[in-house]
């Protein structure tokens, strides 16, 4: 409705511009809301209707929860895309939620076996964070500068139970060498 009334004029044109962009952005963030998945929502005990507006980190943790069970890639490219919406008075390490966010979509795959392949990137290529790389990508985002270090990563908490399996470690450093040096 703002949208329909804000209707420039040579005055108020650059202001009419910095309004319709400011609604834009807002309904993009609202729809992150909108489209939670309806099993985790049932779980949570929310009601898409009446819950309260979510915070940007409370929306990404919500879309990469352990509860969201049918999580895929895109649940976490979505948690990606709303670090954008985090405003330094949050105070959140914007990196380390990066981590976290990337960390937990590389552990909803089984890492276990190779499934006979000696190619690590044929082994990973079905993974939810092969999916994520190749989205970015498409989107034109830099590997280079937007992804953490693959040994910071590796350290993250939440990849403890990954790191004991030295496959999981050689076809992870593959991957990453893999597409950062196919956007080079």
């Amino acid at each position: 409705m703002q949208k329909q009334t804000a209707v420039p004029t040579p005055k108020n044109k650059s202001n009419c511009f910095s309004s319709c962009d400011n609604v834009v952005e807002q309904e993009r963030f609202l729809l992150h809301q909108e489209t939670l998945p309806r099993q985790l929502l049932e779980e949570k005990q929310q009601n898409p209707d009446t819950m309260p507006l979510l915070s940007a980190y409370n929306l990404i943790q919500l879309y990469i929860c352990d509860d969201n069970r049918g999580a895929n890639e895109y649940d976490y490219k979505k948690a990606l895309d709303l670090l954008e919406y985090i405003d330094e008075e949050d105070e959140v390490d914007i990196g380390a939620l990066k981590c976290e966010i990337l960390s937990k979509a590389l552990r909803r795959d089984d890492w276990s076996t190779s499934d006979g392949s000696d190619d690590p990137l044929e082994a990973a290529k079905d993974s939810i964070f092969i999916k994520i790389l190749l989205k970015l990508i498409q989107e034109g985002v830099s590997l280079q500068t937007y992804l953490p270090d693959v040994k910071d990563l590796l350290d993250s908490g939440d990849l403890c139970a990954l790191k004991t399996k030295p496959y999981f470690e050689f076809v992870l450093r593959a991957n990453y060498e893999h597409y950062l040096q196919a956007q080079m």
